[in-house]
């Protein structure tokens, strides 16, 4: 199998995605940081307000971004990336991305690498994803699925990562993090192809 670990380095030396913090933003006042992930049979976590920062259409509208960047030739960094085809949402990936998210918020920390030391493609096969590719971008403190997809945009290693062409599938996640952690909100998205 080969992995993008490379890619995932790339991203850790473009240096952390960090925008937009502060206090939680409008919208999202029924959601408590403390509000913890739910599990349907399988042990995934299901999408729901505490997995979603609370925010509306969350699923629809990083789809809709998601396809929509990879539908245009873009500069990330120096390297044009030419458009490349839709990804597709993936519960597996979604579960694999709202259990780091969740792990970074409560226990304060923002790296690739769990303070468990699993990286990211053992928490996608971890959740029975079977891949021949697999990836992750993680950010910190963005309100919004705009602002989070605008930052890792601008970031070189993140915007390859989105416009790596064998990609099939994602999923994505946003967790509030409970008073004291360094961020209001943390951030991941799981990207892979069986």
């Amino acid at each position: 199998m080969q992995n993008t670990h490379t890619r995932v380095r790339q991203a850790l030396a473009t240096g952390l995605l960090l925008a937009g913090l502060g206090a939680c933003g409008g919208g999202d006042s029924e959601v408590s940081p403390t509000q913890s992930l739910s599990y349907n049979a399988a042990g995934r976590v299901v999408l729901n307000d505490a997995s979603s920062c609370g925010l509306p259409d969350f699923r629809a509208d990083l789809l809709a971004q998601i396809n929509a960047a990879r539908a245009q030739a873009r500069f990330c960094g120096a390297e044009l990336m030419p458009p490349v085809g839709s990804l597709s949402w993936d519960d597996r990936l979604f579960s694999a991305a709202a259990k780091h998210a969740s792990d970074m918020a409560q226990s304060n920390y923002f790296d690739h690498i769990g303070l468990d030391g699993r990286t990211p493609s053992q928490r996608i096969s971890a959740e029975g994803y079977r891949w021949s590719f697999a990836g992750e971008n993680i950010a910190a403190g963005q309100t919004s699925v705009v602002s989070v997809m605008a930052g890792w945009l601008a970031s070189p290693g993140h915007c390859a990562n989105l416009m790596h062409s064998p990609y099939t599938d994602v999923g994505v996640a946003c967790v509030l993090a409970p008073a004291g952690a360094s961020y209001s909100r943390y951030w991941a998205m799981k990207l892979g192809r069986p």
